[in-house]
């Protein structure tokens, strides 16, 4: 195995942390692999980083905030997503001026190097360090009243729901 443990696996492609498995001994690779492939013919095998979660909302190709995640499960699952109670969001995000703006200015250039438009979702792990690494940019994050976007906006940048939604229109 070229990482060693704990590793991560998940599906390539899907969403909401469905498939996904923090692998801590070889005995759980095997099922680990199983539940992957159960949601896309093609996974990905990473090294497990550890750091704060921190998700940056981008709107107008513009940073508006990071909030912190912290789960209640071993990572920020399907579960602590979606059940009252298993995670808390934090803004700001708890991390030093600089390592907040690090955070805002990495969302910023995988918004940009992705060419995405408008507005994204950019999740990183922050490590103690400083160093930032990007699991993810959401192209169509969440649009509930209760999604992270719509949270970030209204805390970093003083948006309504209804005031992002119309933003994101008039960007179109």
């Amino acid at each position: 195995m070229p990482f060693s443990l704990p590793i991560v696996t998940k599906p390539a492609q899907g969403g909401s942390s469905v498939g996904i498995k923090i692998v801590k001994s070889a005995e759980d690779l095997p099922e680990a692999l199983d539940l992957a492939f159960m949601h896309d013919d093609e996974i990905l095998v990473e090294q497990f980083i550890k750091g704060v979660e921190v998700q940056v909302g981008i709107l107008d190709d513009q940073p508006i905030g990071a909030i912190e995640i912290v789960s209640h499960n071993d990572f920020y699952d399907y579960d602590a997503k979606y059940v009252l109670g298993k995670a808390e969001h934090i803004f700001p995000a708890r991390l030093t001026a600089k390592d907040y703006n690090s955070a805002l200015e990495v969302g910023l250039a995988a918004h940009h190097a992705l060419g995405c438009q408008g507005y994204s979702r950019v999740d990183l792990l922050v490590k103690e360090a400083g160093e930032c690494y990007v699991l993810e940019v959401n192209t169509l994050p969440g649009m509930t009243a209760t999604s992270l976007l719509p949270e970030i906006a209204q805390k970093g940048a003083g948006l309504s729901f209804e005031d992002l939604v119309v933003r994101i229109i008039e960007s179109a």
